[in-house]
């Protein structure tokens, strides 16, 4: 099946630099974006792109569920860096994968980029979003109208290099001729309702021109994040453009801004002025969060939920290793059990048990087993205590 394809990237309007990295190498297109903050986003997503490159030939038809072993393998690189170096630590990205062989489509897909379907004029969302609101959709528990426009809709909950295991969506889509197909980061999403992109891709054009229209569309509506398009025609005629061959963030050196028109093969982004800025790894509390909500505060309020950690105690009154924040925001809770130790909360001394019940925030899953191993031995402390009397050797 012929393809033609258009490519767009954009640093938006807010952000000092481009997070997105993505890859057009016809027949493989992917949309990656990074978060943690410049450098790591860009590092994580760049990482990403790297390594499908790398092992996509070992893809084939036959063989799909390779693809999810391609995704697993990014996700377990990008963690390891994130591992061995502390200015990175709890980097991460999106990726959605497409992979086309004559009339077939497998995706891969972990995070809220997205891939949609035109076909017959009618738009379809192909991939789910791994957010905390796409879950509350999933749940019945608010309509996918309100969605777009939730105050929580940039939370992440699944993402490349977070933890050292990932879920991957994997999803099968025969194409017929005519078929059109956007991969997009959520930059895009944000800004511009299902109903304008939907019109842009049934429209005439070719689809660089698309591609580079749906960019201008989010900018012109604020473009507060960056913004990546790759928008695919299926069973085109041999006149339609080619399709692009190559261009990338996979290089982790400084980047500039360059046309996209005069791409020579490798997207490059905005450089920043400063490469030491680092996004806090800690939420000190949820007035933060509803402040970097209301501001558009994209990344951070995703980094906040996907990769933040503290020790507290749940329901049954153990204590145990929550990702998330200890703090509720209009009623919603923001954290997820991880691990539940044998310690009960009354077995501390009572000096400390206020502080669990509140929440010990930490910067790292590994901190956080940690500071319950600290938990342990007191508790141990406490029962030694209590079973030997004063002035009586143990």
């Amino acid at each position: 099946m012929n393809l033609a394809v258009g490519v767009r990237t954009d640093v938006g309007q807010v952000r000092e630099g481009n997070e997105d990295s993505y890859l057009a190498d016809s027949p493989v297109f992917v949309v990656a974006d990074g978060m943690g903050g410049h450098l790591a986003g860009d590092v994580a997503s760049a990482t990403a792109i790297e390594v499908i490159q790398r092992d996509i030939a070992e893809v084939t038809e036959a063989e799909p569920d390779k693809l999810v072993a391609v995704l697993k393998n990014a996700n377990a690189v990008i963690y390891g860096k994130a591992k061995d170096d502390e200015s990175v630590r709890g980097m991460g990205t999106t990726c959605t994968l497409l992979v086309i062989e004559d009339s077939n489509a497998q995706l891969a897909h972990v995070g809220d980029s997205r891939a949609y379907l035109l076909r017959g004029g009618e738009l379809r969302q192909v991939t789910e979003d791994h957010t905390l609101v796409g879950r509350m959709v999933s749940e019945g528990r608010i309509q996918p109208e309100e969605a777009q426009h939730h105050p929580q809709r940039s939370i992440i909950t699944r993402a490349l290099g977070v933890d050292s295991e990932v879920d991957v969506d994997l999803i099968s889509l025969p194409l017929q001729e005519g078929d059109r197909l956007l991969l997009c980061s959520d930059g895009l999403t944000s800004m511009v309702e299902a109903g304008e992109i939907q019109d842009c891709l049934a429209a005439g054009g070719d689809p660089q021109q698309i591609a580079d229209e749906l960019v201008t569309k989010a900018n012109d509506a604020g473009g507060d994040d960056n913004i990546t398009v790759i928008v695919v025609f299926a069973g085109v005629a041999e006149s339609m453009p080619a399709p692009v061959q190559k261009a990338s963030t996979a290089d982790l050196g400084p980047r500039e801004e360059t046309d996209p028109a005069a791409d020579t093969g490798y997207h490059r982004a905005v450089e920043v002025t400063s490469t030491k800025r680092r996004w806090t790894r800690k939420l000190v509390a949820a007035l933060a969060v509803v402040a970097l909500l209301a501001v558009g505060g994209y990344g951070a309020a995703r980094y906040a939920l996907s990769n933040s950690w503290f020790v507290g105690v749940n329901d049954e009154g153990r204590v145990t290793i929550y990702r998330g924040i200890p703090d509720e925001i209009a009623g919603l809770s923001l954290k997820e059990e991880h691990d539940t130790s044998s310690v009960r909360l009354e077995a501390l001394p009572d000096f400390k048990r206020d502080e669990v019940a509140g929440g010990i925030r930490v910067g790292s899953l590994s901190e956080a087993e940690e500071t319950v191993e600290d938990l342990e031995r007191l508790a141990r402390d406490e029962e030694f205590t209590f079973a030997v009397p004063p002035g009586e050797a143990a």
